[in-house]
């Protein structure tokens, strides 16, 4: 019967680990998290975890579920991971990891001894990709463990997204979704499936085609958790474990977001705006679109790399005052950063912040700026051109994905930390001059990878009728004409002009680190 079933996702994050459990109705019947750890050097640059430690924390936060749930746990009818996106585990051929795995936001560069093909550099050149080609090749994770641990290298069989390692853990099968490709490997994102050697970007990765590993079209079924699995984690043997996506995809699968008319954006470490479309589009030249969880579909994404990171780094090098204040009303720091960013005009009296914390793929040489500053601005002034900044960066990256695709998004779904602020939300209403709402959770991910799960079982014909049970909506915050206006001529006569007037600096600065000068 309809609404007795339940989907179990397991949401494996940069630093923490839930088990998320969905209604077919679209309720969140029950979340356990359990915090992992993330080694991240000072020197290099380097952010590694143990995906083994990982599986463990999968196996806690799902028996602390089974333990709620009595005898609702034997209406789980299915099981998928979703996680995070650019970050590789290493395995041998029995499926044992033979390094830590590399995570997003690690750094490290290797200059590769081998030279490209010459019939390739002479193409890169002729496009304009050789830049491109340049940073994929110093910056691919699969190059620097090639150069600098030939001995890992040769022991690892397959190079797989954590996914696919939880996936194997669960079923047996070193497999994952096609819409979880999301990294510096050779993933045909055309074609949805694994470059062929005679692909002009393949020799970039220098990864042979027999190191990856096995993928699978979205809501379909991967395989089914095994004895081992099921002794472990609690969950009933044969249990099918399907293939949802990488979080963002999940995301925009999670709030309605699968035509054109509506827009995904991510208020998470990294935020993002992502689209769904029919066709293949290139969110920018040489970025690629990645595959939806949406079947047969695809997600061009605009990404700010550390988007709503940059708040807590605020909050934690400005805010001591609004922590302290927070911590005597017994609320969160945001809440406070929030009301006092209340009081602040839109525009935040000239104050711009470009936020390019994080280098792009064709921007490697961007950094982060904050111009216009006076005397009359506070550190309030500097908290709300933050998120005024980022919510231009992601405008800029949503008109150009607009134009590309020949659409026109007419409306705004938000998720991710971020979006439980109404202050933010209303800001981003303003700024996209479109209505923007939120759905019933914020575990937007999770519920993305239980409609999955659902339609792979047959409870739903398609992602249409799932969304009409599964996803509602809760809030809804529309644009003021008159702050959408000052923030209009601002992103028009200013935001869009900085990256071009300052790019030479960027690019001085960038050389400088190149030839280790600072």
């Amino acid at each position: 019967m309809k609404g007795k079933e339940l989907a179990l996702i397991f949401d494996v994050g940069t630093q923490a680990t839930r088990a998320l459990v969905f209604d077919t109705a679209g309720d969140l019947v029950f979340v356990a998290k359990q915090n992992g750890e993330l080694y991240i050097s000072d020197g290099d640059q380097r952010a590694e975890a143990d995906c083994e430690s990982i599986w463990r924390d999968m196996c806690k936060v799902s028996l602390q579920a089974k333990e709620k749930l009595g005898e609702r746990w034997k209406d789980i009818v299915a099981v998928s991971v979703t996680s995070i996106r650019n970050s590789l585990v290493f395995v041998d051929k029995e499926g044992v990891p033979t390094r830590p795995a590399i995570f997003w936001l690690d750094k490290r560069e290797v200059d590769c001894p081998d030279k490209l093909p010459l019939f390739n550099r002479i193409l890169y050149g002729i496009v304009g990709m050789k830049e491109v080609v340049s940073v994929q090749r110093r910056t691919c994770y699969t190059n620097w463990v090639r150069v600098n641990e030939p001995e890992v290298w040769q022991k690892t069989a397959k190079i797989v997204m954590p996914a696919a390692y939880y996936t194997f853990k669960l079923t047996g099968e070193l497999a994952d979704s096609k819409a979880g490709q999301a990294a510096k490997f050779p993933y045909d994102y055309r074609k949805r499936n694994w470059m062929s050697p005679r692909g002009l970007t393949f020799p970039v990765f220098g990864t042979p085609v027999e190191k990856m590993g096995k993928i699978v079209e979205p809501c379909t079924v991967i395989g089914a958790v095994t004895a081992r699995a099921a002794a472990e984690c609690g969950i009933a043997e044969g249990t099918p474990v399907v293939a949802s996506g990488a979080d963002k995809a999940c995301e925009t699968f999670g709030v309605g977001a699968t035509d054109g008319s509506v827009a995904s954006v991510s208020y998470g470490t990294a935020a993002s705006v992502q689209i769904t479309t029919d066709k293949y589009v290139e969110p920018t030249p040489f970025m690629p679109a990645y595959t939806a969880v949406a079947p047969g579909k695809f997600n061009p994404e605009i990404q700010i790399f550390r988007g709503y990171w940059m708040v807590s780094w605020f909050r934690e090098q400005f805010a001591l005052h609004e922590q302290e204040e927070a911590k005597a009303r017994g609320v969160i720091p945001e809440k406070v950063l929030d009301e006092y960013m209340e009081s602040i005009p839109p525009g935040s009296k000239g104050l711009l912040v470009q936020p390019y914390w994080g280098p792009g793929l064709t921007t490697p040489e961007a950094r982060g700026l904050m111009m216009g500053f006076s005397d009359m601005h506070t550190r309030h002034h500097m908290y709300r051109a933050i998120i005024e900044g980022i919510d231009f960066a992601l405008l800029e990256g949503l008109e150009n994905m607009e134009r590309r695709a020949g659409i026109k998004v007419k409306r705004i779904a938000l998720s991710g930390g971020g979006s439980s602020s109404n202050a933010v939300c209303q800001i981003a209403a303003d700024i996209f001059n479109r209505e923007v709402f939120r759905v019933q959770t914020f575990e937007t991910s999770g519920l993305g990878a239980s409609i999955a799960c659902f339609i792979a079982m047959g409870v739903f014909k398609d992602g249409k009728e799932a969304a009409e049970h599964m996803i509602h909506l809760k809030d809804s915050f529309k644009p003021d004409p008159a702050r959408a206006a000052v923030y209009r001529e601002l992103y028009e006569k200013a935001y869009v002009k900085i990256y071009p007037s300052v790019r030479h600096i960027y690019f001085n600065i960038y050389n400088m680190n190149k030839k280790g000068r600072l």
